[in-house]
């Protein structure tokens, strides 16, 4: 520390300094308090927006002005059902056993007309997770090896990617097989509850924790992630998580979840709704994460002009700092050097470890390299300030 050269202003120019950063950070410090308060109101507000979008209230006008034919959704899971069946018979798909239906007594709320609820794994045309024995993956490879680092609400993230040679991709591939526009949700670990819509048109692999849904034709990718995005789904998803030492979601749970679904056409005109509000908070959002950047760079600008001058004006009639570091000097000698720094006070050199302080003590101070006291001589600084290297 004794090596680092400080900038000393007069005692009373520290004092109005002190209280004009305090004045100044105190402003500051409101306007970031209103900006995060800002930010969690945005995070309200988005909820908000899922949470209508799923249980119907968000389409309630268009409900009223576009009636939709009368189905049932045993009709509607009839014919997920239909493309199912005709999947497995092309050999695309793994026959599966169908999950019960979902009974009046186990319905969290009710729904529009129109609307019903499934259960995950009936409605899906595929349902699985990564490998569940972590490859060998570097930073460079035939594949991309995706995890739930990677996984955010706006999409794949290829920050800090790994990748899997082709050997590896295409064991895992066989059971687990991401495509353009498959939703793909996190599972395991802290973040669990995220989903996103794989954007990516090449194939991947994948870890355990996150788990793979293909959708049927009559339901949208977009409004499927509206519904794992919500507040709903997120709460049921993260009760009673299994694990000790990571908690995860089963694909079990995740099978036997009740997810609600609106007619196609109204899933669509959901899906539309959800992005244009959406789109507004993510502007809003961003504007807001500019400003806090923009207050921390304030913030350092502020203390930059305190430390070299600029924030006060300077006064004439202060006490030199250099006399103020005397006094210093002369409390910290130890005995007999105090009345010796007594009677040099009145030569006092302004700069702290002058090179012929050392000559005069018979030994070079200690921690000040050759050349350091010229160098901070020649710093340019205000009337009255002092630059020091300690005492």
């Amino acid at each position: 520390m004794n090596t680092i050269p400080l900038p000393l202003p007069p005692l009373a120019e520290q004092g109005r300094i002190v209280a004009k950063l305090e004045e100044l950070f105190s402003r500051l410090d409101a306007g970031v308090a209103a900006v995060r308060q800002s930010q969690q109101l945005l995070k309200r507000y988005r909820q908000s927006v899922l949470h209508a979008a799923v249980t119907g209230a968000l389409t309630s006008a268009w409900r009223t002005a576009h009636p939709a034919p009368a189905e049932t959704g045993a009709a509607l899971l009839a014919r997920i059902r239909a493309e199912k069946e005709h999947l497995v018979k092309a050999g695309k798909l793994r026959k599966e056993k169908q999950l019960p239906d979902v009974d009046d007594n186990e319905k969290p709320f009710p729904l529009p007309d129109g609307w019903s609820w499934f259960r995950m794994g009936n409605i899906l045309l595929k349902l699985t997770d990564g490998t569940h024995h972590s490859p060998i993956n570097t930073e460079k490879g035939d594949f991309k090896y995706i995890t739930a680092k990677n996984i955010k609400q706006s999409g794949i993230k290829l920050s800090k990617l790994t990748f899997v040679n082709k050997e590896t991709h295409d064991e895992i591939y066989s059971r687990c097989n991401p495509e353009l526009g498959d939703v793909l949700y996190i599972k395991d670990g802290a973040t669990t509850g995220i989903a996103a819509i794989n954007m990516l048109a090449e194939p991947f692999s994948m870890l355990s924790s996150v788990a793979l849904l293909k959708c049927s034709k009559e339901i949208i990718n977009k409004y499927l992630h509206s519904v794992l995005s919500s507040s709903y789904f997120y709460n049921v998803m993260r009760d009673d998580m299994s694990g000790v030492a990571i908690t995860r979601v089963t694909l079990k749970k995740l099978a036997n979840a009740l997810v609600q679904l609106p007619p196609l056409a109204e899933q669509a005109e959901i899906v539309a709704e959800v992005e244009r509000r959406l789109s507004t908070i993510d502007a809003l959002e961003q504007t807001l994460a500019a400003e806090l950047k923009r207050a921390e760079r304030l913030r350092q600008s502020l203390l930059h002009r305190a430390f070299t001058g600029r924030l006060v004006p300077q006064d004439a009639t202060d006490e030199p700092a250099g006399e103020l570091l005397a006094r210093l000097r002369e409390a910290a000698a130890p005995g007999p050097a105090k009345a010796k720094a007594s009677r040099a006070k009145a030569a006092a050199a302004p700069v702290a470890g002058d090179a012929g302080e050392g000559k005069r003590r018979g030994r070079p101070r200690k921690g000040v390299a050759d050349g350091a006291v010229a160098e901070v001589a020649e710093t340019p600084l205000p009337v009255g300030t002092q630059t020091t290297l300690g005492f």
